[in-house]
């Protein structure tokens, strides 16, 4: 288990070129010094790396250890590529993914063959991901996906279709909450029959649909749904509708005020 927070090494304030550069290469060495053996866990916290290349490098020494659980947080820092060869790990069980990284789903419709814990954020998406991503993990089973989104932005689709997905935790962030609140053209398609717990918070709104979840255990909406909104309500009850057969419901107090 190799575990590197700059965060924590680093004093406040000395994150210059030169301080992470050493920290880089120190988490570089320390991983070359693992070979042959496997890596369990590989995480990594910084306020940022000196760019895609360094980052490609780092994660796929921990690829050539044939790691099982990987977690990458970089804060302060503008999306970044990951390495190919991430994408067809199949020593990979866990991802996490805690800021906004391109990805990019393989041509050959497969992505994180052997992955079941996959949590990932995502700032502002594009189509071609939230259409694509979440249908090719074909072992997943329990799924974070934390978004945000422009209330006035393009409209994002999110297909969420899985044969294997258990357990879901969606969370939908809005970047500015001074606006006047007006029906987004966001939406979520959820198409998993094996979902047993259903988490949703939802500060946007998005529209629901929401097909077949006969192994529902519990669920837990919560919606910001603020008394001078001028929202449709009928996203709300549709999601509540489609849930109803579970043996354990939660409703936010913005949920309840729908009529």
């Amino acid at each position: 288990t190799l575990l590197f927070d700059a965060t924590v090494c680093i004093r406040q304030g000395d994150f210059t070129d030169a301080t992470m550069e050493r920290f880089e290469m120190f988490v570089i060495s320390v991983v070359l010094r693992t070979e042959p053996s496997n890596v369990q866990k590989f995480s990594l916290h910084s306020y940022r790396v000196s760019g895609s290349c360094r980052l490609k490098e780092l994660v796929s020494l921990a690829v050539m250890r044939d790691v099982r659980e990987l977690e990458l947080n970089i804060e302060n820092q503008q999306r970044l590529q990951l390495p190919e060869s991430i994408y067809s790990c199949r020593s990979l069980q866990v991802l996490k993914l805690d800021s906004d990284f391109d990805i990019a789903v393989p041509g050959s419709g497969i992505c994180f063959p052997n992955v079941k814990f996959l949590r990932v954020s995502l700032q502002y998406p594009e189509n071609q991901l939230t259409e694509k991503l979440f249908s090719s993990c074909p072992s997943i089973e329990e799924l974070w996906l934390k978004v945000y989104l422009k209330y006035d932005g393009p409209a994002t689709n999110f297909i969420i279709s899985s044969s294997t997905l258990k357990r879901l935790y969606w969370t939908v962030l809005v970047d500015d909450y001074n606006f006047a609140f007006n029906n987004c053209e966001h939406k979520c398609f959820i198409m998993a029959p094996l979902i047993e717990i259903l988490h949703v918070v939802d500060d946007l709104m998005v529209s629901y649909e929401v097909h077949d979840l006969q192994f529902l255990q519990t669920v837990n909406v919560g919606i910001f749904f603020p008394d001078w909104s001028v929202l449709n309500p009928w996203e709300a009850v549709q999601l509540v509708n489609a849930v109803l057969n579970c043996k354990n419901l939660t409703l936010s107090s913005g949920v309840i005020l729908v009529r």
